[in-house]
């Protein structure tokens, strides 16, 4: 039997339409949104902490599995290779997905308000993410998460080999991989400092098509060639140093593949602001309103300019932001910022009082 079609009616108290489905019992006169709204509310709000720092790692393993992917793929990597980056992809959407549901549980919001945006009925859903689930789920991630990933065997191009030839467009995705940031970064260096490529090329040493084929990002030159032609651009080494380690580094499904973040806080710090005006670099150095402006305001100018020079480090989601705004992967620079937050050990002779102390 073809059950009745949902009748139409006028909220009592908001005086909106809503529409009254077919069931048992007596009408609603009130909307769905006034009914949730003269629901008693919790007096103590849930403690989103763990499900927020959830869904943050989880986005941020998406963003850096998808770079990872692209650069694959513009790499010309073995097809094999290809997929098993796919399927590593797929397995990082459903731990995304399984952060945002347990977060809007914990939120309160209904199984058919979360159902609705997936196309999928609230039963199946529900099924899909128990609580048993969902608590899997997420432990295994944060499992996989603080151990690296096996690397499947995979073919690396010989020394010196080309890149892909395609030049990349500037406005387009592929200048977050590291490859192309570094590229992009030394084009920057090459335009800012007046110079045409030839010129460029002849004073680091280099032929002008070597120098035109690095700026596009289809050659990646030694370190000594980027020493030179920082020397001859009024380039920071620092700066260029973590774009071309990343750039080296093939991108294998190893996602754990960085250097560890030095030990030492300091250290830390200047290896944190050196990677993040690397990436300022890269981005061809916007002006501060125009990175503020992309940033939807979430960061004042001050503390945007002391940020990028080195004085101060802001919390980690206004870091995510930046980095991401810049075509970075937060992910890649959170140990660097976790380094850099830690506390520095007590002294072993004790703390030390000035003369003035003491009268």
């Amino acid at each position: 039997m073809t059950p009745a079609p949902p009748s139409r009616r006028i909220c009592v108290k908001c005086n909106q339409p809503f529409l009254q489905e077919t069931r048992r019992g007596r009408p609603h006169s009130t909307c769905p949104r006034c009914r949730a709204a003269a629901r008693p509310k919790n007096r103590n709000p849930p403690d989103l902490a763990l499900p927020e720092a959830d869904l943050n790692e989880a986005a941020e393993d998406l963003n850096r599995s998808a770079s990872d992917f692209l650069a694959a793929v513009q790499q010309h990597d073995p097809t094999p290779l290809l997929l098993y980056r796919i399927k590593d992809l797929q397995q990082m959407v459903e731990d995304a997905e399984a952060a945002a549901i347990r977060r809007g549980r914990l939120q309160g919001d209904p199984w058919k308000v979360l159902a609705q945006p997936m196309n999928v009925s609230q039963e199946r859903l529900r099924k899909k993410w128990t609580e048993d689930k969902l608590d899997r789920r997420l432990h295994r991630r944060r499992s996989n998460r603080e151990r690296p990933a096996a690397t499947p065997h995979r073919q690396t191009p010989a020394k010196g080999a080309a890149l892909p030839t395609t030049e990349p467009d500037r406005g387009c995705v592929s200048t977050m991989t590291p490859r192309f940031q570094f590229a992009s970064a030394i084009s920057c260096l090459q335009r800012q400092s007046g110079r045409t490529i030839k010129e460029t090329a002849s004073e680091a040493g280099v032929s002008a098509s070597y120098m035109s084929r690095i700026v596009n990002g289809t050659r990646l030159p030694s370190w000594g060639i980027v020493e030179r032609i920082a020397e001859v651009c009024g380039g920071d080494l620092a700066e260029l140093r973590d774009l071309w380690e990343a750039a080296q580094r093939p991108p294998a499904p190893d996602t754990d593949n960085r250097p560890p973040a030095p030990v030492q806080r300091k250290d830390a710090q200047h290896a944190f602001h050196a990677a993040l005006r690397g990436l300022y670099l890269s981005a061809e150095r916007p002006h501060l309103w125009a990175l503020r402006h992309a940033m939807h305001d979430t960061i004042s100018i001050g503390t945007l300019a002391l940020t990028l020079k080195g004085g101060y480090i802001p919390d980690w989601p206004v870091v995510a932001r930046l980095v991401f705004t810049l075509h970075g992967r937060p992910a890649d620079l959170r140990p660097l910022w976790q380094a850099a937050q830690q506390q520095e050990p007590p002294e072993e002779d004790g703390p030390r009082l000035s003369a003035s102390a003491f009268g």
